[in-house]
């Protein structure tokens, strides 16, 4: 029975060893690179609601951060933007290079506006 076995193993090494041995042939072309696509994901309920209220900041300006369809959306005067959960109580806009950082736990009493080269706009109470 072993027997069989190692001559089976061997035929099937012959068979394949032509296909294995053949090189493909070298080309010049440039390799293509394409990005991952992360799936789209939800915030927790919970997170949805705590995150959510008006928060004046410092240089006068208005932070609304609203719901709709389980996402989080940032308005600051030009429009609400999509924000997505990007770890612990931190949200970046997609699209843009708005980040916003909610400070206080569970209850966040504080955010921290970062955005452009400069990176720090207001920070806020509610």
């Amino acid at each position: 029975m072993r027997i069989k076995h190692i001559a089976l193993f061997a035929a099937a090494a012959l068979v394949a060893l032509p296909t294995l041995a053949a090189a493909p042939p070298a080309s010049d072309s440039a390799v293509e690179i394409r990005a991952a696509q992360p799936k789209k994901s939800y915030v927790d309920p919970l997170m949805t609601k705590r995150m959510q209220g008006v928060y004046r900041l410092d240089d006068g300006r208005v932070l609304r951060v609203s719901e709709n369809h389980r996402r989080l959306y940032a308005d600051v005067g030009a429009g609400p933007v999509e924000i997505v959960h990007v770890g612990r109580d931190r949200f970046e806009a997609v699209g843009s290079d708005l980040s916003l950082d909610f400070e206080g736990g569970p209850h966040p009493y504080a955010v921290v506006l970062k955005s452009g080269p400069e990176r720090r706009v207001a920070s806020s109470l509610r």
